[in-house]
C-alpha cells in the first residue's frame, strides 16, 4: 500500500479542504509583509505586458478568407483579446469581445474558426477556466447566431464542411474512454450530430483541405506518442459518413506525421519516421498510404522543423514549400521547389536566438505566407512574406508592440549533464553586469517535446530589470533536437529531465553566476513537476521556488482533471514496472521528513480542469509537515480561473507575486543594474544584444 495521507485534499468541495484552504489564504496574506519588491514588479511586468506575451497575445497571424481576414487583438488596457475582422481596404471591425459577454473577465475565448467564405465563424467560449467551452456560430455581418450551441466536452478543432453548412468536431466522451469526430449541421435543431469516425486514442484532430476536398483525422493516445492518420475524398458528397482510408500508423514506433494539402491539390506530409528532426514528404492522392511519401525536404544537422506551406510563385504559377527550422536556437526560413530544391534563404527578423511560429497561408493559389516572430526581447509581431518580391513585411493586424524592456545580454551557452551529453541554456542577464554571483531564476520545461523557446516573456524581462539574471535549459524531454530529445526524457527516461535540471543548476552554481542562497527555481504545468521534483530531490541546491499548477502525485495522476491522457508521456502508474519508476521521482512520495526545504510558493486555480488542483494543495501539505527549516512552504490559489487562459491583470498579479518571493528569498533587494559579465561560459554564439 502506498501511503496517501492527504488524499483528502483532492476533493475541492469538500468542508475540510476548504477549511484548509482558508488556513492557507491566510498564512499566504501574512506573508506578503515580506515582499518588499511585490509593487515593484507589479509595476514592470503591467509595463511589458502592454506589449504582449505568450499568455495574454496583442495579435495573431491571420486567417484568410477571400476578401476577409480574421484575426486577434488586444490593446493597451484590455484585459482579453478580441477577435477582429477586416475586408478588404475597410477599417477593422470588432466580431466578438469576451469582456462584452462577460464584463467581469472570466469568460475567454478559446478558439475561432472562420468558414470558407468568411461569412460565419466559430467560436469556443468558456468560462472561469473550466475548459468546458460552448461551440457558438455567429453570422459575421450581423452578428446573429446561427444554429444551436455545441459542448464538445473539451476544447476542440473544427473542420467546416465545404459548402458552410455545417462542421466537424471533436467530442470528448469522458469516461467511455473514447474520441469523436462527429459532424454538426446548422439547419438541423434536432437530430444528435452524427459520429463520422471514434477511436481509443482521444488526442484527436480533424482539418479539411483549403480545396475543400479531403478530410483529414489525426489520432493519437496522448503524451506526444506517434499518431494515425485517416483520409477521405469529400467529393463524392458523403460528408455524413466519409469512408476513411488509414495511410499512415506511427504509433508502432512512436513517429508522428502530419497530413496536408496546399494548392492544386498538391499533397504533402511532415513527419519524424526515420527522421527525428522532421522531414517533408511528397504524397500522391491516388496512393496516400505512407509506403508511397517520397522525402522531398530534409534538414542540415542540428536543425529541427518548425513549419511548411506551400505557395504558388505567382509569375511562373510553380508550387513551392517555405519551410521553417530552428537551429542552436536560430529560426531559418527557406524556399523549396516541390521537388526538395532549395530556391533561396528568406530574411527572419531578428538576430541570434528568435523562435518563429504559426506559418500559415491562404487556401488557393496564394503567393503569400504569415509568421510570427519573436525573441527575448521583442515582443511577437505578425510578419509576412510575399513570393512576389521575395520579401518579409511587418503585417501587425493590432498595435504595433513598442519592447519596454530593460537593456540586457542573451547567451546561448551549454553545460554538462550527468552523463556527459551537452545541454543548451538560455542566461538572459542586465546589460554590463559583474562577475559576481547574482540572485537568478531557473527554468526548465522538459516534457511533450516542448522547447525552451526564445521568446519575448514579461516576468523574464522583469526580473532582469531588477538586476537578477534568468536562465533557462533546454532538457532533456523537450523538443529542443527533435523526437530523439524528447524520447530521452519521456516515460522509463523522465528521471534524465529532472537530473539535467539539477545539473543546470549546479553548473549555475560552479560558473560563479549564482550560489544555493540565490538561485530561486520556477515552472508551471510540466515544468511544474520539474520544479517540484528539483525541491524534494535537491533541496539543498534552492533558496526558492514557485511551483504552479504542478504534477506532484505521480500515481494518481491519471485520475486527475486529464492526467489520463498522458501516460504515454509519463508511464502508466497501473503497470508494475511503470508505478516503479514513478514512485522513485514523485514529488509527492519523495518529500522527507525532517528536510530543510527551500522557501516554497505553489499556486493553483481552486479548480484545474488539465491538472487537477489537489496536485499542489498534496504537495503544500506535505512539505508543510515535513520541513525542518523556517522557510515558508505558501499556497496560492485562485478563483474563477483554470490552467490556460485568463485576464491580463490576473497573470500581472500572478507574474508580480511569484518574483516577488523569489527576490525575497535570493537577496535581490532594490532594482539597479551590475556591470559586466565575464565569458566564460562556453559560448555557441557570441552574445545577442536587444534593444
Amino acid at each position: 500500500m502506498i501511503p496517501d495521507p492527504y488524499r483528502w485534499l483532492e476533493d475541492d468541495d469538500s468542508p475540510h479542504c476548504l477549511r484548509w484552504l482558508d488556513e492557507q489564504t491566510e498564512l499566504l496574506e501574512a506573508s506578503a509583509v515580506s515582499l518588499s519588491l511585490r509593487g515593484f514588479f507589479g509595476d514592470v511586468v503591467a509595463e511589458l505586458t502592454a506589449a504582449g506575451s505568450v499568455m495574454s497575445p496583442v495579435t495573431s497571424t491571420p486567417v484568410v478568407r477571400g476578401p476577409r481576414r480574421f484575426f486577434l487583438r488586444r490593446r493597451s488596457g484590455q484585459e482579453l483579446p478580441i477577435l477582429m475582422m477586416a475586408a478588404g481596404s475597410g477599417p477593422d471591425r470588432v466580431l466578438l469581445d469576451p469582456a462584452a459577454i462577460d464584463p467581469c473577465g472570466l469568460t475567454t475565448l478559446d478558439a475561432w474558426h472562420p468558414s470558407w467564405s468568411g461569412r460565419l465563424v466559430a467560436a469556443q467560449l468558456s468560462r472561469a477556466g473550466n475548459e468546458r467551452p460552448e461551440l457558438r456560430v455567429l453570422d459575421v455581418d450581423t452578428g446573429d447566431p446561427v444554429g444551436r450551441p455545441v459542448h464538445p466536452g473539451r476544447q476542440t478543432p473544427v473542420a467546416w464542411l465545404p459548402d458552410d453548412s455545417g462542421y466537424y468536431y471533436v467530442h470528448d466522451s469522458g469516461s467511455e474512454g473514447l474520441g469523436q469526430v462527429r459532424v454538426h449541421r446548422l439547419d438541423d435543431q434536432t437530430t444528435p450530430d452524427a459520429v463520422v469516425f471514434q477511436t481509443p486514442l482521444r488526442q484527436l484532430a480533424v482539418t479539411v483541405s483549403g480545396d475543400k476536398r479531403w478530410l483529414v483525422i489525426s489520432a493519437m493516445a496522448g503524451g506526444q506518442a506517434g499518431n494515425r492518420i485517416y483520409l477521405a475524398d469529400l467529393a463524392d458528397g458523403n460528408s455524413r459518413a466519409p469512408r476513411l482510408l488509414k495511410v499512415y500508423d506511427g504509433t508502432v514506433d512512436g513517429s508522428q506525421a502530419l497530413l496536408k494539402v496546399g494548392p492544386r491539390n498538391l499533397m504533402y506530409a511532415i513527419t519524424t519516421r526515420d527522421a527525428p528532426a522532421g522531414r517533408v514528404c511528397l504524397v500522391d492522392p491516388d496512393r496516400p498510404t505512407r509506403d508511397a511519401w517520397r522525402t522531398v525536404v530534409t534538414l542540415p544537422p542540428r536543425h529541427v522543423l518548425t513549419g511548411c506551406t506551400a505557395l504558388v510563385e505567382p509569375r511562373r504559377g510553380q508550387l513551392c514549400f517555405l519551410v521553417s527550422s530552428s537551429g542552436s536556437g536560430e529560426p531559418r526560413l527557406v524556399l523549396y521547389d516541390v521537388h526538395g530544391r532549395p530556391l533561396y534563404d528568406v530574411p527572419t527578423p531578428g538576430s541570434g536566438p528568435g523562435t518563429l511560429t504559426n506559418l500559415t497561408s491562404a487556401p488557393g493559389d496564394s503567393g503569400q505566407a504569415w509568421f510570427l516572430y519573436t525573441d527575448f526581447m521583442t515582443p511577437a509581431a505578425v510578419y509576412r512574406f510575399d513570393l512576389a518580391d521575395r520579401r518579409v513585411h511587418r503585417d501587425d493586424t493590432g498595435d504595433a508592440p513598442s519592447p519596454a524592456g530593460p537593456a540586457a545580454t542573451v547567451h546561448r551557452v551549454s553545460y554538462p549533464a550527468d552523463d556527459g551529453t551537452r545541454i543548451p541554456i538560455y542566461l538572459i542577464v542586465p546589460a554590463g553586469i559583474t562577475d559576481g554571483p547574482r540572485p537568478t531564476i531557473l527554468s526548465a520545461y522538459g516534457g511533450f517535446g516542448v522547447s525552451a523557446a526564445a521568446a519575448y516573456s514579461p516576468s523574464v524581462l522583469a526580473w532582469v530589470k531588477a538586476g537578477g539574471i534568468y536562465a533557462i535549459a533546454g532538457i532533456r524531454g523537450g523538443g529542443e533536437y527533435g523526437s530523439q530529445w524528447h524520447a530521452a526524457g519521456r516515460g522509463p527516461n523522465k528521471s534524465k529531465a529532472f537530473s539535467d535540471f539539477a545539473a543546470a543548476a549546479r553548473w549555475l552554481h560552479s560558473n560563479g553566476l549564482t550560489t544555493p542562497r540565490q538561485l530561486a527555481i520556477r515552472g508551471a504545468s510540466h515544468s511544474g513537476l520539474t520544479v517540484a521534483v528539483a525541491l524534494t530531490r535537491d533541496p539543498h541546491l534552492y533558496a526558492a521556488a514557485v511551483c504552479s499548477s504542478p504534477l506532484t502525485d505521480m500515481i494518481r495522476y491519471p485520475r486527475l482533471g486529464a492526467g489520463a491522457l498522458w501516460t504515454a508521456e509519463f508511464g502508466d502508474p497501473s503497470n508494475t514496472e511503470d508505478r516503479n519508476v514513478l514512485l522513485r521521482y514523485s514529488p509527492y512520495h519523495n518529500v522527507r521528513p525532517g528536510t530543510a526545504f527551500p522557501a516554497v510558493l505553489l499556486t493553483s486555480p481552486r479548480r484545474d480542469a488539465r491538472v487537477g488542483a489537489g496536485h499542489a494543495r498534496k504537495l503544500t501539505a506535505a512539505l508543510q509537515h515535513a520541513t525542518s527549516s523556517t522557510n515558508p512552504i505558501l499556497l496560492r490559489t485562485e478563483d474563477h480561473v483554470g490552467h490556460g487562459p485568463r485576464a491580463a491583470s490576473r497573470l500581472i498579479n500572478m507574474d508580480a507575486d511569484a518574483l516577488a518571493f523569489c527576490a525575497a528569498h535570493t537577496g535581490l533587494t532594490a532594482p539597479g543594474t551590475a556591470e559586466k559579465l565575464n565569458d566564460r561560459t562556453g559560448h555557441e554564439h557570441g552574445p545577442n544584444r536587444g534593444m
